[in-house]
């Protein structure tokens, strides 16, 4: 009897003190508060992440974020948002320059123009499928290149665009431009040395590069790619049908069969 109410006082007691123990040292009050913490860190990476990235916004660094997202195209925010809005429907073929480099059949009626950056790293991921592509499709249809150079975040790019257009007048366009994305170096001593191991005119070529004697036909293709809402590289366009980015053989194949119908 005497052991029963030592146990029943026991038991009691513990109870008491139980219910007199605070809520955060309560097995529920320990698991609330350990989601709260795990939500509060959360919240915190969320807002850093969210500041961080605004402040790159505001300091003009946009358009790196926006290729930053976009894993096989690169894209020029300011070109995107503008071309955001309602473009009228225009006919790419018009905008088919007596400058602008061609390959393949002139009498063909499937046009495939391509709007390029040679800095740009996912027009250098297409070149190999877009090569062979060309290569594999030239006697039916005709490629147009049309510079495309975003150096708001491709520095390189313009030097690269009027060294292939100077290239092109000893009309070895097509050439350089495979050295341009085969060898993949863009600085000055680079672009000259591909004009010396082509056989051009290298004074010639140097004069024309240090002049920036195409720079005004660079902007027209510029100017030709915002009017038909392009908003990055690489964009084809072939005949009306549009395409953005880095294109898989299939999709190639399943797009020129259909124009050639």
């Amino acid at each position: 009897m005497l052991y029963y109410l030592k146990t029943k006082f026991y038991h009691m007691k513990q109870s008491l003190y139980q219910q007199k123990k605070p809520w955060y040292k309560t097995l529920t009050g320990k698991l609330f508060l350990s989601v709260l913490l795990l939500v509060s860190i959360g919240f915190l990476i969320f807002a850093s992440f969210v500041g961080y990235y605004l402040w790159k916004i505001k300091n003009g660094q946009g358009a790196e974020l926006a290729e930053q997202f976009s894993p096989t195209f690169s894209i020029d925010a300011s070109l995107d948002q503008q071309n955001s809005q309602q473009i009228p429907h225009q006919d790419p073929r018009l905008f088919i320059k007596p400058l602008n480099p061609r390959l393949g059949n002139p009498a063909s009626t499937v046009k495939i123009i391509a709007f390029i950056d040679f800095s740009c790293p996912y027009s250098q991921k297409s070149y190999p499928i877009f090569k062979e592509m060309s290569e594999k499709y030239s006697p039916a249809v005709e490629i147009i290149f049309k510079q495309f150079p975003l150096s708001s975040i491709h520095p390189d790019a313009i030097p690269a665009a009027v060294a292939s257009t100077c290239a092109g007048e000893q009309d070895k366009f097509w050439p350089y431009y495979d050295l341009l994305f085969e060898r993949k170096a863009l600085d000055k001593t680079s672009l000259v040395s591909y004009a010396t191991e082509l056989n051009l005119n290298v004074n010639k070529f140097n004069t024309c590069l240090e002049t920036q004697k195409y720079l005004l036909s660079i902007n027209d293709d510029l100017q030709d790619g915002i009017s038909l809402g392009v908003r990055g590289t690489p964009t084809y366009f072939v005949n009306n049908t549009k395409l953005e980015g880095v294109i898989t053989k299939e999709k190639w194949e399943e797009v020129i069969l259909t124009e050639l119908q």
